[in-house]
């Protein structure tokens, strides 16, 4: 440790600044800590970063390029995920990487279930409807009662248990599949553990929670989609990759979906043409699942907290790798 630490924060107009942050820091560390703000991609980080004890990022990557050129002990990414960051590197290195878990558990979980309940309820085409000068409650028929529908998860971790609550409490019927969950665990929630082929084939809502890796990337692809009833409605707050938005756009076009809510998409922020942004049974937000006044300060402040807890060496809660503290 150098007698200054020096965070870096990789993009800093997330939030739009970096002030939270530096006041956090200087609560835990004193003042001995600078922190900048240094707007740069992973590519750019060797030559515009210089050396830095914590880098922190919202969502920029960080390769071991980066964590050799910088000296880095510490990554820390303000989210759940950890996309882009290179933890096996770390983990040789001695780099600590850390998140912020389940800061916006409650938050996605009630985005999944407000997404899928205005496409049941068929509120897009009412809305572009009345906006049309037309006024008649068959324009978005058929509707079902949400008693007579079954929200189907896609993973079945702190968010995903979050949306299952909400939709059993709405009276959906709510299944879920995770191969890394103990179906007892599943079942003491209230869910039923189906396997994949079940989730598919029984849900009139299918929503993502899963985190982006090898075995999730294009998991719903175009066999996935052609599995789900033709009414059914595909929600991803998880990970934009998780889906193929081609499949996604062609199911759309042929009427062999009732629509789609997307937080997350596989480019961020998204291409104008894009034709997913065009439609009127696709609902896209900016990736905001998250955003509460509330989770806001929070996650800024846990982030805070978690990567200074790691550069002392504790090994705390959202440290992903710990096995770097023994390096």
């Amino acid at each position: 440790m150098t007698e200054t630490v020096r965070a870096v924060m990789l993009d800093p107009d997330w939030f739009g600044d970096v002030e939270s942050e530096r006041a956090h820091f200087e609560r835990l560390l004193g003042s001995s800590v600078v922190v900048d703000a240094v707007d740069c991609t992973d590519a750019e980080i060797p030559d515009a970063v210089g050396a830095a004890d914590l880098l922190l990022s919202h969502d920029t990557g960080v390769s071991a390029e980066s964590m050799d050129a910088t000296g880095c002990s510490v990554v820390s990414r303000y989210a759940t995920g950890i996309d882009g960051i290179d933890v096996e590197a770390a983990t040789d290195r001695g780099v600590r990487v850390t998140r912020v878990p389940t800061y916006c558990n409650d938050e996605v979980g009630m985005h999944a279930v407000s997404l899928a309940l205005a496409l049941v309820r068929g509120l897009p085409t009412y809305d572009a409807a009345a906006a049309d000068g037309r006024w008649h409650w068959a324009d978005a028929m058929p509707i079902r009662a949400v008693s007579e529908l079954t929200f189907g998860l896609l993973a079945f971790g702190n968010k995903g248990r979050s949306a299952g609550e909400k939709a059993l409490a709405l009276g959906f019927d709510v299944c879920a599949y995770d191969p890394y969950v103990d179906d007892g665990d599943i079942e003491a929630a209230g869910v039923r553990p189906v396997g994949f082929e079940a989730l598919l084939a029984e849900a009139d809502v299918l929503s993502i929670h899963a985190p982006l890796t090898d075995e999730t990337a294009d998991m719903i692809d175009a066999d996935a989609i052609d599995a789900l009833d033709d009414d059914a409605i595909v929600v991803n707050t998880g990970r934009g990759r998780v889906v193929d938005e081609g499949a996604l756009l062609d199911a759309l076009r042929g009427d062999r979906l009732r629509g789609a809510g997307l937080d997350v998409l596989r480019a961020e922020p998204p291409n104008p043409e894009n034709p997913l942004l065009d439609r009127e049974d696709v609902i896209v937000t900016p990736h905001a699942a998250w955003y509460s006044t509330r989770t806001a300060e929070k996650l800024r402040r846990l982030g805070t907290e978690t990567a200074v807890a790691a550069y002392r060496g504790d090994a705390v809660e959202g440290l992903v790798n710990p096995e770097a503290l023994d390096r």
